[in-house]
């Protein structure tokens, strides 16, 4: 997604066409026709054809316009509702990096733009098959680690922590922490997954577990600064952080995934996107305010808004379906969700 479309949660597409689109737009504000959409484009540098606006709406990347009659002549004319002329321009852009239909439609619906839902509705049920696999593959693998010896599934983590990444997020952790502590991390989060709330930081050693919450700190973003303080890392990271990430594992394992989709409809999507979109927003913009917060106050190195618009669209389909999964929470698992409890005066709330 463009910088434009997501840090500043617009849905104008800006590239420098204002003037442009104010000039051509203005002949008549109810519709656009495909001559204007034409020379529109064609201002802005991106020379298309009537053949390719017409491949691109028939796709469902751009709404379809209705045919009416010429006043004049004989024949008709393409009229495109309101608004199409900066979706036509943001396209082309996106299409400086992306040439799949798919993935510029979920780029665009993504900013706010009309396309063919059935594309989106696609590509979720895509996200949840791909998580419920997930799943799957996870309680295996559990039940592996209750039979085997734990030497053994650490060498399995070892191995895979050494071996090439696939998912960039994971890449960036790696490259964080340092390749030699990635396993420890893997397994600090394994530990999250499979292992009772109580159980989850009690390690033998207290160097040894200083150590191990230090190396979970920085791969989930943490500040070295901040990590180096022992006090901190107690209060923000093993009272607030550890049991929300141990109830989020807990229960994303008990989600129906694969029916997620089929007890939500299309404007709980809609709101899911939206409300992903501006606290992804408020996130980036809260960045600039660091530097008011007090000394003891955790930063996080991580860009979360950053880091969701260079995912790839696949990935960002992952998200948006924990997102609408966290929407829909049932009042049995908001019941089990931890209090947040920072200092010594209890639950914050």
């Amino acid at each position: 997604m463009s910088p434009e479309t997501l840090q500043g949660c617009s849905r104008q597409a800006d590239y420098g066409a204002t003037f442009w689109y104010t000039t051509f737009m203005n002949i008549d504000m109810s519709y656009e026709t495909g001559t204007e959409l034409l020379a529109l484009a064609r201002q802005q540098g991106y020379p298309i054809s009537a053949h390719q606006l017409v491949r691109w709406h028939r796709a469902g990347v751009l709404p379809r316009p209705q045919q009416r009659p010429l006043k004049e002549a004989r024949g008709t004319c393409s009229l495109y509702p309101p608004g199409t002329g900066e979706q036509l321009l943001l396209l082309c852009a996106l299409r400086a990096r992306e040439r799949r239909l798919s993935h510029l439609a979920w780029q665009l619906w993504l900013a706010g733009y009309r396309v063919e839902y059935r594309i989106i509705r696609t590509q979720l049920q895509q996200a949840t098959v791909r998580i419920s696999h997930w799943m799957q593959w996870f309680a295996g693998f559990k039940q592996a680690i209750y039979l085997q010896d734990t030497e053994e599934v650490l060498n399995l983590i070892e191995h895979y922590a050494e071996g090439p990444l696939r998912s960039q997020p994971l890449r960036r952790i790696r490259k964080r922490i340092g390749r030699e502590h990635f396993s420890t991390f893997l397994s600090r989060l394994l530990e999250l997954a499979v292992e009772d709330s109580d159980e989850i930081g009690s390690a033998a050693d207290e160097h040894e577990r200083q150590l191990d919450l230090r190396i979970l700190a920085r791969g989930l973003g943490l500040e070295k600064r901040f990590v180096s303080q022992k006090d901190s890392l107690e209060e923000y990271l093993v009272q607030f952080l550890i049991p929300q990430l141990h109830w989020f594992f807990r229960w994303s394992q008990e989600v129906h995934w694969e029916e997620l989709l089929e007890q939500v409809d299309d404007f709980e999507v809609l709101q899911a996107r939206d409300d992903l979109c501006t606290w992804l927003m408020r996130l980036g913009k809260s960045r600039h305010y660091r530097d008011r917060l007090p000394d003891d106050y955790p930063r996080w190195e991580m860009n979360l808004q950053e880091v969701f618009r260079t995912l790839s669209t696949a990935d960002q389909t992952l998200v948006l379906v924990a997102w609408l999964a966290l929407r829909t929470l049932s009042s049995s698992w908001l019941d089990k969700m931890p209090a947040i409890t920072i200092g010594p005066d209890g639950s914050s709330y």
